[in-house]
Formats: C-alpha cells, sequence, structure tokens
C-alpha cells in the first residue's frame, strides 16, 4: 500500500519551479571548481561566463543568477544533490523565474531576502553582521524550508551586467 505525504516537498536543489515567467541563458563555468545546482553564482567580467561565489570578487553587482538543473544530468542517473557543472562546462542559469536552492536558514520565511555568507559561500535569509553576507539583488524566498533544506525562491529581475 502506498504511502500518503503529510507534507510536499520543494522539491531538488536547481530544480526550475514555475516555468511560465522563466528565463534561462548558458554561461560557461570558468570556475576552477563544479558548480552545484542551485548555487548563486556570478558574472566574470568582459565573457559569457560565469564563477561559484567568492568573498574577494563576488559582489551584487556581478550577482547573475543560479545554476539550474539540465535535462541531461537528472536525480535518476546522478543522485538527488549530487550533480554539479564541471569548469569548462557550460551552466544553465536561471536569470529570471523561480528555482529551489538549499537555504541554510531555518526560519527563512517567505518574503525574506537572500545572501550568500562569506565564509563559506552558503545561502540565507538574514545579513548577520555588517560586511558578512553579499546580498543578491532582486532575490525573494518564497516557500520555507524543507527537512532537506530546499527552498524556493524568486529572482523578480535579470540581473544581467
Amino acid at each position: 500500500m502506498g504511502k500518503v505525504l503529510s507534507r510536499f516537498q520543494n522539491g531538488f536543489p536547481g530544480a526550475v519551479s514555475r516555468s511560465a515567467d522563466t528565463v534561462i541563458i548558458s554561461a560557461r563555468n570558468a570556475s576552477g571548481a563544479e558548480i552545484p545546482f542551485g548555487a548563486p553564482v556570478f558574472q566574470v567580467s568582459g565573457e559569457n561566463a560565469c564563477r561559484v561565489f567568492s568573498a574577494d570578487t563576488s559582489t551584487p553587482e556581478t550577482f547573475l543568477g543560479f545554476a539550474v538543473r539540465a535535462a541531461d544530468k537528472t536525480p535518476d542517473t546522478y543522485g538527488s544533490n549530487l550533480a554539479s557543472y564541471a569548469p569548462g562546462d557550460p551552466v544553465d542559469v536561471l536569470v529570471r523565474g523561480s528555482a529551489v536552492i538549499t537555504m541554510e536558514t531555518a526560519a527563512a520565511a517567505p518574503g525574506d531576502k537572500v545572501y550568500v555568507r562569506k565564509a563559506d559561500g552558503k545561502t540565507v535569509a538574514a545579513a548577520g553582521a555588517e560586511g558578512t553576507t553579499v546580498n543578491l539583488p532582486g532575490v525573494t524566498v518564497r516557500t520555507v524550508r524543507d527537512e532537506n533544506k530546499c527552498a524556493e525562491v524568486v529572482l523578480t529581475r535579470r540581473n544581467l551586467l
């Protein structure tokens, strides 16, 4: 007999959650590191390229969007949270619309702003002490975080440079 869920999950990090208002671009991963699904990515100046968060160089002005799941990197093939974009790979970047991301803040509520902690690059819904986070402009929390630390966020404007 099937099991009935009492609460639906938000999905997997990097999943596009509402497609009607979605704008996705492609940019090369110029990082020396992998970019996990749902991670905020930042524009590389003068290139059609993006990189993962860096406390030294990532600013609100260079925020581009979130890395979203590619059709060929499905949870069935790579596991629910294990897939990512390798250095040099083209990255699907959500620049407007809604997606599921990993949210470290347990008390994140709809309407909260979204920040990246400089210490570890994790997304949170609280600014913390001055200078410890980077605000992601035009991004708000849409749903509370589920037990897998997944929350839906909305990019209300395109962050193209």
